[in-house]
């Protein structure tokens, strides 16, 4: 009978520390995840930001031959993104804040989107 408890004392300790061990991938697992996506992230805006920058100058310089004035075509360009900075300031909410919060959902409870699916 003492043997019996000792060997259950054991396996369960064991257990315990198999666990223990599988929390821990999991971790590992959803950290190399969220690290590596953000730097894809990173690389990508980077990259973006330099194609966007030059596309602007481009712009800039194109609408200021069109109107005689590049001043006037980096007014123009500089228009563009002030709009597009109150379209994205008005619609935020969809465009960001969702699709992160879902983002972030999945990449902890995969099992939950596999749930909502069915």
């Amino acid at each position: 009978m003492l043997d019996d408890i000792n060997d259950l004392k054991k396996d369960l300790l064991e257990y315990i520390e198999v666990k223990l061990d599988l929390i821990r991938l999991h971790i590992a697992e959803n950290l190399s995840r969220i690290f590596s996506n953000v730097a894809t992230i990173a690389v990508i805006g980077y990259l973006l930001f330099f194609i966007i920058l030059f596309i602007s100058f481009a712009a800039g310089f194109y609408f200021g031959s069109l109107l005689d004035s590049n001043e006037l075509g980096f007014l123009c360009i500089a228009g563009f993104y002030t709009l597009l900075l109150i379209l994205f300031l008005a619609f935020r909410k969809q465009i960001v804040e969702r699709p992160v919060i879902k983002a972030i959902v999945r990449l902890f409870f995969p099992k939950f989107e596999d749930d909502e699916k069915k």
